[in-house]
């Protein structure tokens, strides 16, 4: 069950390239397991209603997540639109397809 691997990106300072002055963040890479829950109807209904994109639900150990904003899956960045707890333990991420890259 627990066998999707996903990696939870923080904030972890910035670089700068020589000569430039645009800033690139940096971030710190959470490896952990997960698994994917089917989004049902009325899920993508009420997303729909607020004008959000809903791309993937995950869940999750709910004490590995700090708050993080960004999730990474098969080399793909999503954006946390929604957390949910289901339990002391687990805790549903609700993602969105980050345009643009990070």
């Amino acid at each position: 069950m627990w066998d999707l691997e996903v990696s939870l990106l923080a904030e972890d300072g910035f670089t700068q390239e020589k000569g430039k002055i645009n800033k690139i963040i940096k971030y710190k890479e959470t490896e952990l397991l997960a698994y994917e829950k089917q989004i049902g109807r009325s899920e993508l209904y009420y997303a729909g209603q607020s004008n959000i994109e809903l791309t993937k639900i995950i869940v999750i150990h709910a004490f590995e997540y700090d708050n993080q904003q960004l999730v990474k899956i098969d080399g793909l960045i999503y954006q946390v639109m929604n957390t949910y707890k289901i339990s002391n333990e687990e805790l549903e991420l609700k993602l969105k397809a980050k345009k643009g890259g990070v």
